[in-house]
């Protein structure tokens, strides 16, 4: 018992032990005998300020007036005639896109009204449309997922030339799709009646 109890001790003292060396190490050095525990750190040199130097008063001219004045005078630009079938000058006379939302919007229900379901169906399908959506999309979902994955602008949104380009190729692809598809189905009505 007092064997254990000894050993017990000892360990403790080597644990207090081992925890003042880290302490100390922490700290630093230790300082030698007759020295200070820190050295004073030698202050900064305040630099002299340089002294301001005075400016002298600025002596006017009476010729110097209108050349100051020249340098102020700014320098017009003529004005350009754009010619009416430039694209730019349509658009600089003030385009702000009503005109291509009113179209888009157009198209966008004429695409709904026109195709059937299952052409926007394989065209989504085609775009990577998932299936889990697909499934239960109606025609218009189907069309707004298309023009989704198209990059168009949804329709609250006043799109750009290129996304109303898009568009139109998006709506001649779906017709073309359309016609297809009716062609098929009207030949296996005819193969299945004969």
């Amino acid at each position: 018992m007092t064997v254990r109890r000894l050993l017990i001790i000892c360990l403790c003292l080597l644990g207090v032990g081992v925890l003042l060396l880290m302490l100390r190490s922490a700290r630093g050095p230790v300082p030698e005998p007759g020295r200070p525990e820190r050295e004073p750190r030698p202050e900064p040199v305040a630099e002299a300020e340089p002294e301001p130097v005075a400016e002298p008063d600025p002596v006017a001219e009476p010729d110097s007036e209108p050349a100051a004045e020249a340098e102020h005078e700014t320098e017009q630009m003529p004005a350009v005639d754009l010619a009416d079938d430039d694209v730019v000058a349509r658009s600089a006379r003030g385009d702000d896109g009503n005109g291509r939302a009113a179209e888009l919007a157009s198209l966008r229900a004429e695409i709904v009204e026109r195709v059937e379901r299952r052409p926007l169906f394989v065209m989504a399908e085609e775009r990577n449309v998932p299936y889990f959506r697909l499934f239960f999309m109606t025609k218009p979902e189907l069309l707004e997922a298309i023009l989704e994955v198209e990059h168009v602008p949804p329709h609250d949104v006043i799109p750009s030339q290129e996304a109303l380009d898009r568009v139109r190729e998006i709506a001649a692809e779906a017709y073309r799709r359309h016609e297809e598809i009716a062609a098929e189905e009207a030949e296996l009505r005819g193969q299945a009646s004969a």
